[in-house]
């Protein structure tokens, strides 16, 4: 990958000189900088353990910014009872976007009749249909150029790979503010500001935690 990386054909930033100031600069420094841009940003979630971190951040330095939420189908009752008091306590402009399929349906799809015992096609074929499509399909929609993530380079190999600025092959240049924090770093963001901690949920995209799902490293196969 160039490491020139061009958002949308438009602007251009010299990925090694960013990453060379971003490495050692704090999550709030990290969105300040975004927001100073003056170009379109966004943020997504997907309503974990540890988000209210993220969007507390993001939302206290850009009000109003878009937050996009891939619901699948397959999040339970208590990950969208979180979402919607965090949403009521952040006053978050939530963008939710969903499958073109109902949960059911997708399953019909990849040929399983729920999602115990996915193979590894199976859980990339519903990742394509439930996460990565909408995904793309709220980023046709809104054309951002700056994606903020709250992705931690402990949760996966891929991740643990990264710097906070990566170019993200969709067009859009991918920051991570909270990338070189730890969870108890995290723990410790959310006990200051007297944040939630959201439920632990089964992603059956993935096969285990410390995989990825696809959203981050690569896009629909349609």
């Amino acid at each position: 990958m160039n490491s020139i990386a061009r958002a949308r054909q438009d602007v251009a930033w010299d990925l090694e000189g960013l990453n060379d100031t971003l490495d050692s600069a704090s999550p709030e420094t990290i969105v300040r900088w975004a927001l100073a841009q003056n170009l379109s940003v966004v943020t997504s979630t997907s309503f974990g353990p540890q988000s209210a971190a993220m969007l507390h951040l993001t939302n206290k330095l850009g009000p109003g910014l878009p937050t996009l939420w891939i619901d699948s189908g397959f999040a339970p009752a208590r990950t969208r009872e979180f979402s919607r008091n965090l949403v009521r306590q952040l006053d978050l402009n939530l963008l939710t976007y969903r499958p073109q399929l109902t949960p059911l349906r997708c399953l019909r799809a990849i040929g399983a009749a729920d999602t115990e015992n996915l193979n590894e096609q199976q859980r990339a074929q519903l990742a394509d249909l439930v996460k990565i499509e909408p995904f793309e399909r709220a980023l046709t929609a809104l054309r951002p150029h700056i994606w903020l993530t709250g992705i931690r380079a402990e949760e996966t190999s891929f991740r643990a790979q990264l710097r906070p600025a990566s170019w993200d092959d969709r067009g859009i240049l991918k920051l991570a503010p909270f990338l070189h924090s730890s969870e108890a770093d995290i723990d410790r963001y959310l006990t200051r500001y007297g944040l939630p901690t959201g439920p632990v949920n089964v992603d059956p995209t993935k096969a285990a935690p410390h995989l990825e799902c696809g959203l981050h490293t690569r896009r629909s196969a349609r």
